[in-house]
């Protein structure tokens, strides 16, 4: 009977931290700022949590975004404001000891280009999984767990633009649980990844603020879009007026809401 292997993957893609084997101590997101023609050194923390021996595989990969489609990895299609031939550094598969920490040294050259400008970016994939023993060659069946992550490079080059974010669409999503939440999208025109956070004032039919509400700070990279939810769950039934407000780099854009709960 021919060994059958089950492999099963659990992805962690620019997050903020991870429960698996393989920890990144020093975060999944780096982010650079520096002017054509610099080198930026750069390093990721590793460490094998566990008491076995983990296998770490290092490949890159471009990050599509667009206001159209989800973000998607891919080594196979690229664009305009990839940093991936900006990266310098090994890319190898290496077996950590148990409760080994390990550096993983980078570097990103920034091209002599005075033209250059806006954010760049790339993503170092991390694959993690268990080294297969030789007595396990002769189990019918093997499970096998792999961890990948996804760090984020990005680099900010030479000086930055004003903002240029907008709003793309605003509606009242209300689902079967009575969970009502405000969607809102935010486009970004601009040529650098913006750091945006929403805040909602609710304001009842006499002009007293009855509620306020505030977004996480999420990326909204060059020529894309990110969709935020604000939770108005709590709001009785009524008509409201509402300020929204985009908070980047302590520049703002605001907007009035009329708003109907029913």
């Amino acid at each position: 009977m021919k060994n059958l292997m089950v492999t099963t993957a659990l992805y962690v893609l620019l997050s903020s931290h991870s429960y698996a084997s393989i920890v990144v101590l020093n975060g999944l997101t780096h982010v650079y700022s520096g002017n054509a023609g610099d080198r930026i050194e750069g390093e990721l923390i590793l460490m094998n949590t566990t008491d076995l021996p983990q296998q770490i595989t290092f490949k890159l990969n471009d990050v599509i975004f667009s206001c159209e489609t989800n973000r998607f990895f891919t080594d196979t299609v690229s664009h305009k404001q990839s940093s991936l031939p900006w990266f310098q550094g090994s890319l190898m598969d290496k077996v950590l000891l148990p409760k080994e920490q390990f550096v993983y040294k980078y570097s990103i050259q920034i091209p002599k280009d005075q033209s250059l400008k806006g954010t760049y970016w790339s993503a170092l994939m991390i694959e993690a999984t268990k080294p297969v023993k030789e007595e396990q060659l002769t189990t019918n069946i093997q499970l096998d767990t792999k961890i990948r992550y996804a760090i984020g490079l990005i680099t900010h080059v030479n000086q930055k633009e004003n903002v240029n974010i907008d709003f793309e669409a605003i509606s009242l999503n209300e689902d079967i649980d009575t969970v009502k939440s405000l969607k809102i999208g935010i486009s970004n025109t601009s040529l650098f990844m913006e750091g945006v956070q929403l805040s909602l004032e609710i304001y009842d039919s006499k002009g007293f603020k009855v509620g306020e509400r505030k977004s996480k700070r999420e990326m909204v990279f060059p020529g894309a879009c990110q969709q935020y939810e604000l939770d108005i769950s709590d709001l009785e039934k009524g008509e409201y007026e509402c300020i929204l407000t985009a908070d980047s780099r302590k520049e703002f854009i605001g907007t009035n809401i009329n708003l109907s709960v029913q």
